[in-house]
């Protein structure tokens, strides 16, 4: 079987650029002498469209058309605007021998990986590892960098190194078309890219079910406003990926689902014996796949400012790139990644979705116009309906039959804010 390019049911919407971008919470995040980038905008309101159309609602929620998604973490984080530093304040842009590098170092395991990066000694412990790297990189060529990050699993990115991009479907058979109203998505992806596609799909009418590890629940419930926004409307299921009977019970749940939505590495999801292509048999109607750079490279790491930035998707000013919005591939990642889900799901057949975040990134690269002057560039806001509590677990004996009193919440391992969204298994 082979992958095709998605081809959307929406056209990119006829909008002024420039007021909106000022009006959405983005502009502000975003250093405002590049202006615009028309392209993302146009692409982002016309998926937002479409998934208004089907019920989502969200033009009515954010400002800017629905482009405020971009925004509405950094509105509840408080996030300072970007620029070679990112909004969360776990990536740089970096320059190096021959251009710029994203790198992302907000996790425990990436800071310990420097000294194995850059072949040098280890730091002493309270060595500004910024300072460090900065120095490092500056006289190594980007792809030399790159490469040796992909291997020990950094989320480092030359930028504009992607040189194609785009969501892309694979067919798996037929089955009848039907609405998203209804249908069962079963999440397994953490942070934003996948929770923001359930949420979006759960808001036209499907009922979300949200799986996390017992033991590392989704780093994203440290910040409660946040994690409540996205997974207000789902149902909670704790599941121990050690535990071959509850990975069984897993197995059922996905089969009675009709949208999977997941951010594992392949090669995980395989060790525990779950075959999407197996599943898409007679399961699932549409599998969501969404990794850092797509399944082809579903081992390399990537969040959602060093995958932007990698696609190309950065502000330049005065001949530097500059980050655009918070962690943008995540939240324009997850708006396409639901508006092809309900497509797909109207059309009919079983398919595997490929939404990579710096292919997502590179396919909305394009011109930067003038920001709106008459407009006022407005801060970020968060949605006017916030979510309600996820307990943790408290669906699990309901969905999958699970036996075991409610689990006892441990800590989530450190990790950035801005994430691929996989689940980490």
């Amino acid at each position: 079987m082979t992958a095709q390019p998605f081809s959307p049911a929406w056209e990119p919407a006829d909008v002024d650029a420039g007021s909106l971008w000022a009006a959405s919470g983005a502009a502000w995040l975003t250093d405002r002498r590049a202006g615009a980038p028309a392209r993302l905008v146009r692409e982002v309101v016309g998926a937002v469209r479409y998934l208004d159309h089907h019920g989502a609602g969200i033009g009515d929620l954010v400002p800017g058309d629905g482009l405020g998604l971009l925004a509405e973490r950094a509105a509840l984080a408080g996030s300072a605007p970007s620029d070679l530093t990112s909004a969360g304040g776990g990536s740089r842009l970096l320059r190096t021998l021959d251009g710029w590098l994203a790198v992302t170092m907000a996790r425990d395991d990436d800071l310990a990986m420097i000294p194995a990066w850059l072949s040098i000694d280890p730091l002493p412990a309270l060595a500004d590892h910024w300072q460090t790297i900065e120095r490092e990189v500056a006289g190594r060529p980007s792809g030399e960098l790159v490469e040796r990050a992909e291997l020990l699993g950094l989320p480092v990115a030359g930028v504009g190194e992607v040189p194609h991009g785009g969501v892309e479907v694979t067919t798996f058979g037929w089955a009848d078309a039907r609405s998203v109203a209804g249908a069962r998505v079963v999440n397994l992806a953490s942070l934003w890219a996948g929770p923001l596609c359930g949420d979006l799909l759960a808001r036209c009418g499907a009922d979300l079910v949200t799986v996390e590890s017992r033991e590392r629940p989704d780093g994203s419930r440290r910040q409660r406003r946040f994690f409540e926004s996205l997974h207000g409307r789902s149902r909670s299921v704790v599941v121990d990926f050690r535990d071959p009977g509850d990975v069984d019970r897993l197995r059922r749940l996905l089969a009675t689902a009709d949208v999977v939505i997941e951010g594992s590495r392949p090669r995980a999801l395989a060790q525990l014996g779950i075959d999407a292509a197996a599943l898409l048999a007679d399961g699932p109607r549409v599998w969501l796949s969404i990794t850092g750079y797509g399944r082809a490279r579903g081992h390399r790491v990537g969040f959602g400012d060093d995958a932007a930035a990698g696609g190309g998707l950065v502000a330049w000013v005065d001949d530097e790139p500059r980050f655009v919005a918070d962690a943008v591939a995540d939240p324009v990642s997850g708006i396409s990644a639901a508006a092809a889900t309900v497509q797909l799901l109207g059309s009919g057949g079983r398919w595997l979705v490929d939404v990579g975040l710096a292919l997502v990134a590179r396919s909305m690269v394009g011109e930067w116009v003038p920001l709106d002057g008459r407009s006022p560039v407005a801060v970020p806001v968060a949605r006017n309906d916030p979510g309600a509590p996820l307990p943790l677990g408290a669906a699990t004996r309901r969905c999958c039959g699970e036996p075991a009193s409610p689990p006892q919440v441990k800590k989530p391992r450190t990790s950035t804010t801005s994430s691929v969204g996989r689940c980490e298994v």
